[in-house]
């Protein structure tokens, strides 16, 4: 069951997965835990909310004992029980339909796997990539399309709707992808998609250290993006047209997608905090007016792109393999299920006041269990004088009595 404490007001939640410990939604505003879900053994692109109507966040998951692969379904503000779909392979990148009645999980053979929802049955299974993992998967803005990227180098584009009419039995060998690219000379590592359904780019980032843009619909190349390393997830900002890739080295590398001229990032920041940890995800929040980055160990931040500043900050409770900012819509569901508050949207100053005011409340709680500690502190004192003067006024009244006894006043003079 997932552990719950009160929700914060405001914003998107950050999802956190980590190998072998609880997936955990944070508020983005305060950086307080919201949910708790059980543990799960959860690779890099291994996690998916599915919505609407069922609200769930799933999870892939691979037992360290047997190497079985699962797919976690975990209660979106529950506590109903998290279920486990069999899956026929160990699973890592997962991708939601866009009316949540289906899973798509990528498989080590390279493969795809639609799972029914809320059923979890293999609905059907297609190739995706020849005898190599399924790296990650996206879909464009509309869901129409889905966009596979392996660790043989190739991006592959299905029509979504074609695949999940395939049978199951019938699939075998068969290429269903409406066109494959041989993208790059390394494994994909992350791909992203703009807005515009169709008619969208389609970004893809690669262990041969480069970024490159295509169009969507026939998969002609744009752009091609230098970086000084691997980046590991990549995210578009469509009102801007510009593209943030982070990086294995903790930094966050921008290049414009209207400077088809140019193949170098045009800006960079670093993102790693204090350490040099490799950033695990990037994403847009408020209306992509923020940009959230998340590093391997647990390092969260939210950037106002207007301005360029750092606007909140906090830390996950453990290391980090796979982040996901859950949009208002997934907000909106749990508010309709469960009863939570839902999200407003904030510009980047009002982040940074309720960040303000966020710290301001943990400071004034800190004070008042001070305040408590240093009450209990005087109270103790106190009661130690209390009996050391007890003490003292019985050794008194005992000394005065022994002297009456053997006849002795209280001026010292022997009675007759």
């Amino acid at each position: 069951m997932a552990s719950f404490s009160s929700p914060q007001r405001g914003g998107e939640l950050i999802l956190a997965a980590s190998y072998g410990r609880p997936v955990t939604a944070y508020d983005s505003l305060s950086g307080y835990v919201v949910a708790e879900f059980p543990a799960a053994n959860t690779p890099r692109h291994g996690l998916a909310v599915v919505t609407p109507g069922a609200a769930f966040v799933a999870a892939s998951h691979v037992c360290p004992v047997t190497g079985v692969g699962s797919v976690r379904l975990l209660h979106w503000w529950s506590q109903a029980p998290t279920r486990s779909l069999p899956v026929p392979e160990p699973v890592a990148p997962l991708v939601a339909s866009p009316h949540g009645s289906h899973l798509l999980a990528g498989g080590v053979s390279g493969r795809v796997h639609a799972l029914e929802l809320p059923s979890g049955d293999v609905a059907c299974s297609f190739r995706a990539h020849d005898g190599v993992a399924v790296s990650c998967l996206a879909l464009n803005d509309d869901g129409s399309l889905l966009v596979s990227g392996g660790d043989d180098g190739v991006v592959a584009v299905f029509l979504l709707l074609r695949v999940l009419d395939v049978d199951a039995d019938t699939t075998g060998s068969t290429d269903l992808s409406l066109y494959r690219l041989p993208a790059h000379a390394a494994p994909v590592t992350c791909v992203a998609c703009g807005h515009g359904g169709c008619n969208a780019v389609v970004a893809t980032a690669s262990m041969d250290g480069t970024c490159k843009v295509w169009t969507l619909t026939d998969g002609s190349h744009l752009l091609t993006i230098t970086l000084p390393c691997t980046a590991f997830s990549l995210t578009l900002d469509s009102p801007t047209a510009r593209l943030f890739a982070g990086s294995f080295d903790g930094w966050v590398h921008v290049a414009s997608l209207n400077s088809l001229d140019t193949d170098t990032a045009k800006s960079s920041w670093y993102a790693g905090g204090n350490t040099s940890a490799a950033l695990v995800g990037v994403g847009m929040a408020n209306g992509c007016k923020n940009l959230v980055s998340c590093t391997e160990d647990g390092e969260v931040g939210v950037w106002d792109l207007a301005s360029g500043l750092l606007v909140n900050t906090f830390r996950t409770n453990t290391a980090v393999t796979d982040v996901l900012v859950v949009k208002r819509s997934a907000g909106n569901v749990a508010r309709a299920r469960g009863g939570a508050e839902g999200f407003r949207v904030r510009d980047g100053e009002a982040w940074r006041k309720a960040g303000e005011v966020a710290r301001m409340e943990q400071a004034l709680r800190a004070s008042e269990v001070d305040k408590t500690s240093s009450v209990e502190l005087v109270e103790m004192a106190l009661g130690g004088y209390k009996r050391f003067l007890h003490l003292m006024l019985r050794e008194v009244t005992t000394v005065a009595s022994g002297r009456r006894r053997n006849g002795v006043n209280g001026d010292g003079d022997i009675s007759d």
